[in-house]
């Protein structure tokens, strides 16, 4: 969800691992409370999506309203520099509140409910995941279809084409960037909620790697297409995999982050990059 703010303001904001690690620690804390009174775990799992991707858009929405927007307009380093004083001040938060530890949570539904068996190499899937995969697919259709075919879709794509000239035919472009802002925010802590329940553990400090990989992931894929930054995503997590399957995984984000340089290198624009407008069509 990076690319959809950066495809609107043209400016790249670095804000969003940090938001992520915000839903994360909620999921974390959250999910300790309804299981500590002994709620039904599918309820509680299902609950707790719901609080932690609503109150981390409403997080996003005060940060575009308070901060990002009254920047869009300002010099191209003026929204970078502003999300990353953002970060810092979301992830200093989260290391005074959880007093600098890590925090864990027990797995959930990691029993294996599916085995593989390709010439001795078993493959196990656990019903985490799965649900994990369900909810991944639901969202990246559903962002699709409502950017294609929704009021709201066609406003976002007027926006990300100019922002002056939607503003000129009466579009309200700075409740388009709060909305925006928002979803993006709620699709971070989507990431973070999986996260904290599927590897049951967060840090106050794992919103820079994060946030880093979301904008590789967008770059590689092509900055400015959604789909490019989907791709990108799958790439991304396909050499972690690989990396983590054959090598020492102490290493996985060295020889990932080394990996996606050599891509820069050799496609700096990306795989399926449209072009970014220039500021002189802003």
């Amino acid at each position: 969800m990076p690319v959809s703010s950066a495809r609107i303001t043209n400016r790249i904001v670095l804000s969003f691992g940090d938001i992520a690690s915000f839903g994360a620690f909620g999921t974390i804390y959250m999910m300790l409370m309804t299981l500590a009174t002994n709620w039904q775990t599918g309820f509680a799992i299902a609950a707790v999506f719901l609080v932690a991707v609503v109150s981390t858009a409403a997080l996003g929405a005060v940060l575009q309203i308070g901060v990002f927007t009254p920047l869009v307009r300002s010099p191209t380093q003026a929204i970078m520099i502003a999300s990353i004083g953002a970060s810092i001040v979301l992830q200093e938060g989260l290391r005074v509140q959880s007093s600098g530890r890590e925090r864990w949570l027990s797995p959930i539904f990691a029993d294996s409910i599916v085995n593989v068996d390709f010439d001795g190499f078993v493959v196990h899937v656990t019903g985490m995941q799965i649900i994990i995969l369900v909810i991944a697919a639901v969202l990246l259709t559903g962002l699709t279809l409502v950017l294609a075919k929704s009021q709201a879709g066609r406003l976002w794509r007027a926006c990300s084409q100019n922002l002056h000239l939607a503003q000129l035919c009466g579009i309200d472009t700075d409740r388009v960037l709060t909305w925006t802002a928002a979803a993006a925010a709620g699709f971070a802590a989507t990431s973070g909620w999986i996260i904290a329940i599927g590897y049951g553990g967060v840090s106050f400090y794992m919103g820079l790697v994060l946030g880093l990989k979301a904008l590789f992931a967008t770059i590689i894929g092509g900055f400015g297409t959604i789909g490019g930054a989907i791709v990108g995503g799958f790439l991304l997590a396909g050499i972690e995999t690989i990396w983590s399957a054959y090598f020492p995984i102490v290493y996985r984000d060295v020889a990932v982050f080394l990996i996606v340089i050599l891509i820069f290198v050799i496609k700096p624009d990306g795989l399926l990059s449209v072009g970014l407008r220039r500021d002189s069509e802003a």
